[in-house]
This record gives C-alpha cells, sequence and structure tokens, in this order.
C-alpha cells in the first residue's frame, strides 16, 4: 500500500465524536477553545547545541490528545515507507525500521524539510481530516482545533507525529510510486527524507529526484533544508564545517549490511552515560538529572534498536544510577511525605 488509508466510517457530527471520545460535548468545545493556552514548554538541546522547542499539553487536553490518537489517529493504515512515531504491531516502526531499506546503498539522496512543524499549519491539518479521513466539517475543524497549537501543530504533543506524518498524505505517494519504479527506495522521518538505489545513480536522476521531493514539499508550503541536502555515494562522507562525519540516516550508519550506530557516536554515548553516574553521584539537582536521563536513554535506545550488545548494559546504568539518586525521595515517598515518583 502507497497511501494513507482510514478504513472505517467516517465521522459527521461533534455529538458522534464525542461519543467515540468517550467525553462530552461541552468539555470538547471548551478544550478547543482554549488549547492554545493549554500547553507547557519544554526545550530539548539538539545534537548540534541548539535549542527545539517541544510542548507538552495540560491535563485534560492531553488525556483527549492521547484518545485522538488511540481511537483514530493510530487507527489509520500507514504505508510502509514512513516511520516516525507510528504504533504499529504487525510491523513496527523506528528509526531502524527507517534506516533499514537503506543499508548498503550504494548512492543516497538525503533531505532534511525547513521548520517542519512549525510549518504544519491548521489549514493542512484540517485537510487531513476532511480529505484523507473524510469527516465532516464540524468534526475536522474540531479536531484540528484539540491537535494545534497557535495555529500550528506543537512539536511534542502525542497527536504530532502522526499528524506530521499524514501531512502529505495526497502528494507523496506520486513520488513514492515514481522512485520504487526506478528501484530505488524511500523512507521519511518525520522531516528526513532518504531515497537510496544499491546501483548507481545518474546525474539526471538525481536531479530529477530533487526536482520532484522539492515539487512535493512546494505543493504543500514546506521548504528544503538546502544546508541538509546531500548527494552522496557509498563510503563517501559529509564534510562540515568541525569535520568530515560518516553518513547517516535518522542517527544510524548505513554503511554495512544492517543499520548500526557508529563508532564515534558509541563513544559519546558511553560518555554521556558516564557523566550522568557522576553526576547522580555527586547529588545534582533532580530535575537536571531527570533531563540527563532522558537524552542519554534517547541515545542509548539507538544501540538497543540495532541490537548492539552494549545497548543494554548501558541502560542498567543508567537506570541503577537514577535509582540511586532517587533513594531518598523514595524513602519520603513510602513515608507519605511526598507525591509518586518514577525513574
Amino acid at each position: 500500500m502507497d497511501s494513507p488509508l482510514y478504513p472505517y466510517k467516517s465521522i459527521h457530527n461533534i455529538k458522534s465524536l464525542a461519543l467515540l471520545l468517550g467525553e462530552t460535548v461541552p468539555l470538547l468545545n471548551k478544550l478547543a477553545e482554549d488549547s492554545h493556552k493549554m500547553y507547557r514548554r519544554v526545550p530539548q538541546v539538539k545534537k548540534d547545541g541548539s535549542e527545539r522547542e517541544t510542548f507538552d499539553a495540560h491535563e485534560p487536553l492531553k488525556s483527549v490528545q492521547r484518545k485522538i490518537v488511540d481511537r483514530l489517529l493510530a487507527k489509520v493504515s500507514y504505508p510502509d515507507y514512513l516511520h516516525g512515531g507510528i504504533r504499529d504491531s504487525n510491523y513496527p516502526r523506528s528509526i531502524y525500521s527507517n534506516v533499514k531499506s537503506h543499508s548498503g546503498a550504494r548512492n543516497l539522496v538525503l533531505q532534511d524539510i525547513k521548520n517542519f512543524f512549525p510549518s504544519i499549519t491548521i489549514d493542512k491539518v484540517l485537510s487531513i481530516f476532511k480529505g484523507m479521513m473524510g469527516f465532516g466539517d464540524e468534526v475536522a475543524v474540531m479536531l484540528t482545533r484539540l491537535v494545534t497549537k497557535g495555529g500550528i501543530v506543537p512539536q511534542g504533543a502525542s497527536t504530532s507525529s502522526y499528524i506530521a506524518n499524514l501531512v502529505f498524505w495526497n502528494v507523496e505517494p506520486r513520488l513514492v510510486v515514481w522512485i520504487r519504479a526506478l528501484g530505488m527506495s524511500y523512507s521519511r522521518f518525520a522531516d528526513d527524507i532518504s531515497i537510496s538505489s544499491k546501483n548507481i545513480i545518474l546525474p539526471d536522476q538525481k536531479t530529477e529526484i530533487v526536482r520532484r521531493v522539492t515539487g512535493m514539499l512546494a505543493a504543500k508550503g514546506f521548504l528544503q533544508k538546502r544546508q541538509k541536502m546531500h548527494v552522496l555515494k557509498k563510503g563517501q562522507t559529509i564534510t562540515t564545517a568541525k569535520k568530515p562525519e560518516p553518513v547517516v540516516v535518522t542517527g544510524l550508519s548505513v554503511a554495512g549490511p544492517r543499520p548500526g550506530v557508529t563508532k564515534e557516536e558509541r563513544k559519546k554515548i558511553r560518555s554521556a552515560v558516564r557523566e550522568f553516574e557522576i553526576l547522580a553521584e555527586a547529588g545534582a539537582d533532580l530535575i537536571k538529572l531527570r533531563e540527563l536521563y532522558n537524552r542519554a536513554m534517547g541515545r542509548v535506545g539507538r544501540l538497543l534498536a540495532c541490537g548492539q550488545s552494549d545497548g543494554l548494559a548501558l541502560k542498567n546504568r543508567l537506570n541503577l544510577a537514577m535509582r540511586q539518586c532517587n533513594k531518598p525521595l523514595l524513602e519520603k515517598y513510602e513515608k507519605g511525605e511526598v507525591g509518586g515518583i518514577s525513574i
């Protein structure tokens, strides 16, 4: 299947939507009205040291968004070229699945989308609920308001990765059909587009690939991130302002027969785990430790996804260090002096 498909009956009125979500119509109306102010900012530090702006919804909007995922968005059948944040027991999606079809490729075309989440505006979201899922106007407008903040899709909300996967629902399939007809592979993980071939991609083909991807993005009002556009041969490195870097797709190497974490990245992951252990032993601020823990565990997750042997050991070290620094709080929790906590 090359196109997203919602295989259930469309919803045409707010009462039916409220019934499906198990909420009252007045609550949905109130949340839709106030959704723009029902988020907390959760900044994330990117690999280059810059900040990524992400958000987490407050209750009860957060609970309603989870229901929108469970009862609507997760019910969509997603094509196998989409990999970011999709719940699919039949075909699990992850950075590993995204990279797998490109492993051992002879040529790669890598492209990023500029300002991806801030560019997913309400008109694009409305198009998903009305055009792709076939919902009635008032239902599509209600859902759009429940999953956007200030007119855009907020990165970090539980609904946002699903919206990101569906945003090209009516233009991406044509591109994929064309790419596959050339015997090449296509995948997208949020704003990362990867196209690869086991054979040499000819100059004219490269030009046409870039032109067609640019056209797909433009059709939905997106732009390429020019500094992140690369056309590479197997074994070639990406030269940055600092030094040459190995070719990776969503953080994993495509040089071998299967996806893997590069040697340099494994060293950085081990250093991050050790840094966390040192700070935990020193009694650093628990909020700061929680941030470092989540960041390090995310990087360890790459090792686990690839089945690399040191992944489990590093995960256990992180959990042990977090439990030890949480011990005083756990003792207070057992005495009823503080609320619930978790590692």
